[in-house]
């Protein structure tokens, strides 16, 4: 299906990157459609963002939600705490988000699971995961927000892998809940084609990047060990048609050429590049 759309993350409101660059960026590399990366701390204007994106063409798809550190008014974000205190502070941030990603009118928030956690501890994790989602998907209610859990490194229990993500979401039941398949993590557990047939139908939106199969290293897709055809293929035995989304532009920022759309051929719409270079935009 290679009509799905290509899409890139930016950065927003960090006050040494700018905006404007981000977006002129995305133009060149032919995506249509944006996920945001706030700097949450500042909660930057959702509809200054939303306005300069449409000015250069642009529609915003996605945010990234708050995690760890990367908080609002939290100490914490982790849906996975089983500490009351920490666990409530995490749910409030994020449904802050979705009123964010609202008015910056984008609709599928990509949330974490959760952090790195005792495997011991899966079960009661599992459970704070589930009472969040639920009151997450409960706010979004009446909006155009879906909240996607995404598939984390090794070492997160539960969130490592997508199958257990899939089934907690299957149980849950609720419309505004969905999957986000990140590659990259992907292909430190198993393979991004495995990970995906695992998230079938429940597949929502995507973080796209490449890595040696060891490191999270966010590279652009072609520079590490995932095998896209066959990603491609599993894209189209889910039945998925939502955007191609790359999750690499710091790299792609620093080393232009670095970008290789002809390996995403066949999976995304890519739309025609500008001829100029990125720092001319």
């Amino acid at each position: 299906m290679a009509g799905r759309p290509l899409g890139t993350m930016v950065t927003y409101g960090y006050p040494d990157i700018d905006l404007d660059a981000e977006l002129g960026l995305a133009v060149w590399m032919g995506a249509s459609l944006l996920e945001i990366l706030p700097e949450w701390s500042r909660l930057p204007d959702p509809a200054l963002v939303r306005r300069s994106a449409a000015d250069r063409g642009l529609a915003i798809h996605s945010a990234h939600g708050c995690w760890g550190g990367r908080a609002i008014r939290a100490r914490r974000v982790d849906l996975g705490a089983t500490e009351p205190v920490v666990h409530q502070e995490s749910v409030e941030d994020l449904k802050r988000c979705v009123d964010w990603l609202q008015a910056a009118g984008g609709t599928h928030l990509v949330v974490h699971p959760g952090g790195l956690s005792d495997p011991a501890e899966v079960l009661h994790r599992r459970s704070a995961l589930a009472r969040g989602l639920i009151e997450l998907a409960e706010h979004a209610s009446g909006t155009k927000v879906i909240v996607c859990v995404e598939n984390m490194p090794p070492g997160v229990h539960p969130g490592s892998r997508m199958a257990e993500l899939a089934d907690l979401l299957a149980e849950l039941g609720q419309s505004h809940l969905g999957l986000a398949l990140d590659t990259g993590h992907a292909n430190l557990n198993a393979s991004a084609s495995e990970e995906t047939r695992a998230a079938g139908s429940l597949l929502a939106t995507t973080h796209v990047h490449d890595n040696d199969g060891q490191h999270d290293s966010h590279d652009p897709p072609g520079h590490g060990t995932i095998d896209w055809a066959d990603w491609g293929r599993a894209l189209d035995s889910a039945g998925y048609n939502g955007p191609i989304l790359l999750e690499c532009i710091r790299r792609i920022r620093h080393s232009p050429s670095s970008f290789k759309p002809e390996i995403l051929a066949g999976i995304a719409r890519i739309v025609p590049t500008s001829p100029l270079v990125p720092d001319r935009l």
